[in-house]
This record gives C-alpha cells, structure tokens and sequence, in this order.
C-alpha cells in the first residue's frame, strides 16, 4: 500500500461539505503520522476503502446490511497487502461483499468522499476508528450469491429515497447524494 498514492488523491479531493472538511483534514493528519495508516493493529484506527456501488444513472445503489453494526452500508473494508492502494482495496472489496465483477469506475480513481467514524470494541478488536477513503462505481449486473462473500448477509438494491428510508446515516447519504449527482452531471 502506498502512503504517498493515498496523499496525493487526499491532495486532489475538493470536500464540499463541513463534514467533509473535518473528515479530510482528520484523515490526512492520520496518514501523515508516524505509523503505518493502513495496519489494524493501530489502535487509533486505520484507512479502509469503500465504493458506492449505484446503477449507471443513479437510479439506485447496492447496500450491505453489516451485522456487526446493525445497518445499511456501501460495500468497503479493511486494506491488505496485496492492495496497490485504496481504490484497488474499494474495488477487491466490492468483488468479495457482492460477487460482481463487472464494475466501471465513472470518476476513474478519483476519491468521492471521506468519513471518519467510530468503531465500536467487538470481541478482541477495542473501539476505534475507521478513515474511510469511499470511491464510486457503476454497475447494471445483479449480487451474484454464488460468488459473494457471505450469502446470508442481506444486500438490496435501493433508490435514495428507500435508502433514506432505510435509515441510511448521515455519512453514507451524503456518499449518495454526491454519487448521484456525478452520474446526473455525466
């Protein structure tokens, strides 16, 4: 994983929001410290990627319901060796959660929005942070549950309106609102 990669496009993100200034400068104060941003065993936290997976025109997204958390997440996870960077994370991760290989990247590696959140202690893991590098991409194939990582996890597609619904938190429904906006802009 390349820390100077993850500065750069932290470098080129334009935040639109105050939320989106507090977590950018959050995240880039992480990655700038002395210690690996992307190792679990920090205890403060580390950078994970995610996508927004949505329907080519925005029409709708691909949620996960997370267990652990007890909501409706985009796709996204923990970085690992074998990742050249965030985006490939964002985009391994979106294969293994959903088991759909056919994806596009409308915005190419460019970063769509940023959030830092707590992580409540489970198990071993104490409480920390995720930084979440989250990216965008487009697909008009279905989960394939032969493929997907764990077939039981609940996943659905869902227009903004019945993610809102849906009790989406305020963090992912900015992701998608931003998302469909880039695809409406396109």
């Amino acid at each position: 994983m390349n820390r100077e990669d993850l500065i750069d496009a932290l470098a080129a993100f334009e935040p639109s929001t105050p939320e989106d200034r507090d977590s950018l400068e959050r995240l880039r104060r992480f990655v700038a410290a002395d210690h690996d941003p992307f190792a679990r065993a920090n205890p403060a936290g580390h950078v994970t990627g995610s996508a927004v997976v949505a329907r080519p025109d925005g029409s709708a997204f691909l949620l996960v319901h997370h267990k652990k958390l007890g909501r409706w997440l985009q796709p996204g996870g923990h970085t690992e060796e074998g990742d050249a960077s965030v985006f490939d994370a964002a985009l391994r991760e979106v294969r293994e959660e959903t088991g759909i290989a056919e994806i596009a990247a409308p915005l190419g590696r460019r970063i769509l929005d940023v959030d830092v959140h707590p992580i409540p202690a489970h198990g071993k893991d104490p409480a920390h942070s995720h930084f979440d590098v989250r990216f965008l991409v487009t697909t008009e194939r279905e989960v394939d549950r032969g493929v997907a990582e764990d077939p039981r996890r609940p996943m659905a597609w869902r227009t903004l309106d019945e993610a809102l619904a849906d009790g989406v938190d305020a963090s992912l429904e900015r992701s998608l609102r931003k998302a469909r906006e880039a695809l409406k802009a396109r």
